[in-house]
């Protein structure tokens, strides 16, 4: 018992490094933004940028304050203004907010230290007792730092639509430290894959397109054994006579 529970220990902080992590990634996209343009709304079907500021930090206590740990919260109204949204309305209209509809910047940011520092302190009472932790702990992280690395990219596209005057360009100090790899085609053999969840009674979590389990014939196919860079990827087109990557491949 006494290794089971180091190694869930080992597990649940190896979680909340990976937390910890993700939150550097989102935290390293805002700041490209001048503080002037937090309220843009780079693509219009989605929420402006401030929304996100806010909702990756209320997603993760909305997650798991009450039911991991029976935080009460502090400031229900954010709670609720961040919970949801990628696309803020449908039926093909577009959001109507005005700017000044959202909270300042520092009354988000105020709640989001709030946040990080509230539920970091509870991460870490869990790992020193992790057996009287939430059973499905484990589960929510990998949840919460799954949801912020998704809305990772998909603010990098949102800021690469923002102009290029209205972020900001911090010194580049790029060093390869990879040792390069030489790749090939794995061949994977046909089978069928189960991907969803069985019983979502069975799963207190989960995204909406994981319900339910069901079987697929995969046909034979091959795929590299190593990520694909755009220089690979470039000449993979050329070699099969493309002129641009505005043909169909």
């Amino acid at each position: 018992m006494g290794a089971l529970a180091a190694t869930a220990v080992r597990i649940r902080h190896d979680l909340h490094t990976r937390l910890v992590n993700a939150r550097a990634r989102t935290d390293e996209l805002f700041q490209l933004v001048r503080e002037e343009a937090f309220y843009d709304r780079p693509i219009a079907e989605r929420h402006r940028i401030i929304f996100y500021t806010g909702h990756v930090e209320a997603f993760d206590w909305n997650l798991l304050s009450q039911r991991a740990f029976g935080l009460r919260s502090f400031h229900r109204t954010f709670d609720q203004l961040f919970s949801f949204g990628i696309d803020p309305v449908g039926g093909g209209a577009l959001p109507t907010d005005a700017s000044e509809d959202w909270p300042t910047r520092e009354e988000i940011q105020r709640y989001n230290h709030r946040v990080r520092e509230e539920l970091d302190h509870a991460i870490e009472h869990a790992l020193e007792r992790p057996e009287e932790g939430h059973p499905q702990l484990m589960q929510m992280l990998h949840v919460a730092v799954e949801h912020r690395l998704m809305h990772a990219e998909t603010l990098a596209y949102m800021l690469h639509r923002l102009p290029s005057g209205k972020k900001i360009c911090h010194p580049q100090k790029v060093a390869w430290k990879a040792p390069r790899v030489k790749s090939g085609l794995v061949e994977i053999p046909a089978g069928h894959a189960t991907p969803g969840i069985h019983d979502s009674r069975d799963q207190e979590f989960g995204w909406d397109n994981e319900f339910a389990a069901h079987q697929v014939a995969v046909p034979q196919f091959a795929m590299d054994s190593h990520n694909v860079t755009n220089h690979d990827f470039l000449r993979f087109i050329q070699a099969r006579g493309y002129q641009d990557s505005s043909q169909d491949l």
